[in-house]
Formats: structure tokens, sequence, C-alpha cells
């Protein structure tokens, strides 16, 4: 079953990446003042580029699970235009988009997981953004009545994609809940190559994946050697989360988006 986009989604589609999106996201702001959530995403959105200029060169090889609409790409190729890159997006209609919007990158219509296979992904017609390998109670972001469909997806290991002297330096994952199961395919990468990470961890991963903070800390401080920072931390020169702190913060919700480091 094809359901047909929304026209905020439509439109949305339409204005991202081009000259028109910062007057047409100012204009919406006026209609409907955006929610503290979001207003701190934005935030981390900031934080996140103002650690890829500083981290990236222009050969930095990057990986971005889960491109969406392109936006972190965007970035990606702008500051690493000699990198060989990556992207992964399970929506056949923004996988296809992404491959017209950057030729040279390898861009690829599977979902990264723990597993080889096939499984069902929910795409949420009003929000592509949230759309997962779980079908969600999707009211925590402002969808009450939230329309999905379910498509067949094909999963992969980063590990089985990737040579094992491919030099990664950096991986974007945002997975809508499923980053721990993305890690775990990636473990000799993780582990061979210690890349930047940018990720995200909270409400989804505990809830709907039975995550918990410990479980993730352990994978990839414990196991792959890498040290967590809340993303405003890590630029303030601020000392890496223990064990208990990176809990503290995933249960109180009060950041949900982490970077990794060697």
């Amino acid at each position: 079953m094809n359901l047909p986009l929304t026209i905020k989604t439509h439109l949305k589609e339409l204005l991202i990446g081009t000259p028109f999106e910062s007057a047409a996201r100012s204009i919406v702001d006026v209609i409907k003042p955006p929610s503290q959530d979001i207003l701190t995403s934005r935030q981390d959105d900031t934080y996140v580029y103002q650690i890829m200029k500083r981290i990236l060169d222009k050969s930095s090889n990057c990986i971005d699970v889960g491109g969406n609409m392109g936006t972190v790409l965007t970035k990606i190729c702008q500051l690493a235009p000699l990198g060989h890159h990556y992207a992964f997006e399970p929506l056949p209609r923004l996988a296809t988009r992404l491959q017209k919007r950057f030729p040279k990158v390898d861009v690829r219509q599977i979902a990264l997981s723990d597993l080889e296979g096939e499984t069902t992904f929910w795409h949420v017609v009003d929000a592509p953004a949230l759309s997962g390998l779980k079908q969600r109670d999707y009211t925590h972001w402002g969808y009450n009545n939230a329309t999905t469909e379910s498509i067949a997806i094909k999963t992969q290991k980063l590990d089985d994609i990737l040579q094992p002297d491919f030099k990664v330096n950096f991986i974007k994952v945002d997975a809508e809940g499923a980053d721990f199961q993305v890690f775990k395919g990636a473990i000799r990468t993780l582990k061979t190559h210690k890349p930047y990470l940018v990720f995200e961890f909270g409400r989804s991963g505990m809830v709907d994946y039975k995550i918990t903070p410990a479980m993730m800390y352990d994978l990839l401080v414990n196991q792959c050697g890498l040290k967590i920072f809340k993303l405003n931390s890590w630029l303030q020169g601020l000392a890496p989360l223990s064990d208990t702190e990176f809990t503290r913060i995933c249960e109180e919700d009060s950041a949900w988006n982490f970077f990794a480091t060697p």
C-alpha cells in the first residue's frame, strides 16, 4: 500500500536543502511556534555542524545512517568533498531523492542493523523522519493520529558492507531507536577505526527496543574504546560522561543526541 504524502510533508521535502528553507521555517514558526523539543533539536543540529567543522578534513570518509532528506549529508559533502561517503535510507522515495541529489555518494536503500535479512519498516506518512523498524506511539512527538504504512526492506550489517581496511572517520546515526542495533552490526569497524560518532539515544531506544543506557554505554565505551559526551560539553572541552551520568541524562530525557570520540 502506497499512501499519498500530506501536503505539509510534500512541501517540506521540496524546500529542504534549497535557499528558501530558512524563510519557510520562519513563516511556519510564526503560524505554529515550535515546541521546546524542536528548539532543542535545532540547537543540537547547530552543535553537530560545529563538531563536524572541527573534526572533518577534505578527505574524511563519512557515513550517514538515516539519511532522510540529506541535511547532514549536505554538510558532509561540503566539509569533506574528497572523502568517500555512504548514506543509508530505508524509505524508497527518500533514498531515490538522495541518489539524485548526491550522485557521488554511495546511497543504499536498506536499514543497517545487527542482522542480515528482510523485515518490516514502518513509514510514518505524516512525519517520515519518525519512520523506523518499530510501529510506535507517536503522540510524544505531537502526532495523535499518525498515518503509517508498512513496507518490506532489507537489513544489513555495516561490517558486511565495508571493506575491513576502509578507514571511517565519522558516522552519524539517527535510526529512531535502533542505533544500538546499528552499532552491534558495526563492532569491527568501531573497534578497528574508532570513528567519531554522532548518535541519538533516548526514549524510543529504551521503551521500544528495550535497550538500557548501561547497554549502550558498555558497547561503545567498554567494548569499542570510545568516550561519550553531550554535544555542547565536547565543544566546551568538558570531560566525557561516566556511565552513571549517561544513564541519568537518558532517563531524565534532558538530552538525546550524543557524541562519541576515540
